[in-house]
């Protein structure tokens, strides 16, 4: 009994925080995936991403990607669904700067996913015939990521600032927010006292290593970010697995069914 009864409290809590900037109403107009299905949607989008700059099918990655006709047509269905359902949700978020930057976020993930897909399809078809039974060498496709940054970043603010208004009155919102930091933190630490480390000793390239712990952090950082925005909307909307309401189930299924075109690649 009084368990239920703090756990009513906190949920109160959390909510009223919230809604002395965002009405409730607002907050519900973010329609694509977050908590629990939002994390296992970034973790499928990262595995097929990962498949396709090596030229691997994602359902099979054990095997290079032969059939580029048909991945580049569900590379185009796949990124045109996303795209447009992510701006129907910007278009219903627009009195939520926070949540239209996190919808900008998400779009800019879907076009890296999407793009990967469609890129590495082109260069299969672009091949000579006779090397069309080799791998392909498809690691140029990263390069897209340099699309997602901006977007993950203006999203990570728009994230951070809903975080701010409400983290101090609700524990497991901070809890994760400090673990989140944490990790980059002691990445950055790492690196830094490598670099230190091995400049006492008098050894090694001490620039190469302060690099390499600097790359280490920011793609933690990109990679972990997506995750920490689920599970802290999952929170702060009293949803951790993150089902969809029944009035809009149909637009977040298809978004997520959507983005997880490409991992049919052949």
């Amino acid at each position: 009994m009084m368990m239920n009864l703090l756990q009513t409290n906190l949920l109160s809590i959390r909510s009223d925080a919230l809604q002395q900037d965002i009405p409730q109403q607002e907050l519900h107009c973010y329609s694509l995936p977050f908590g629990a299905l939002g994390f296992i949607s970034h973790v499928l989008t990262y595995y097929t991403i990962a498949c396709l700059w090596f030229g691997r099918k994602p359902l099979w990655p054990f095997k290079s990607i032969s059939n580029s006709k048909f991945d580049l047509v569900l590379g185009f269905i796949g990124i045109s669904l996303c795209i447009i359902m992510s701006i129907v949700t910007m278009i219903k978020c627009k009195n939520t700067w926070q949540l239209l930057v996190i919808a900008v976020w998400k779009l800019s993930m879907s076009l890296l996913n999407g793009l990967t897909a469609l890129h590495v399809a082109i260069l299969y078809l672009n091949r000579p015939e006779e090397e069309r039974y080799l791998p392909i060498k498809s690691k140029q496709t990263a390069w897209w990521i340099v699309l997602y940054i901006p977007g993950m970043i203006a999203g990570m603010i728009g994230l951070m600032s809903l975080v701010v208004k409400v983290a101090a009155r609700v524990p497991e919102l901070l809890a994760i927010t400090i673990a989140f930091y944490s990790v980059i933190g002691a990445s950055l630490v790492v690196g830094i006292l490598s670099m230190i480390i091995i400049c006492y000793l008098g050894g090694g390239a001490p620039g190469k290593v302060a690099g390499t712990g600097f790359l280490v952090t920011v793609i933690l950082f990109v990679v972990l970010s997506a995750f920490y925005s689920d599970w802290c909307l999952g929170i702060m909307l009293d949803n951790l697995i993150g089902t969809p309401s029944s009035d809009s189930s149909g637009f977040y299924w298809t978004y997520f069914v959507a983005k997880r075109l490409a991992m049919f690649s052949l």
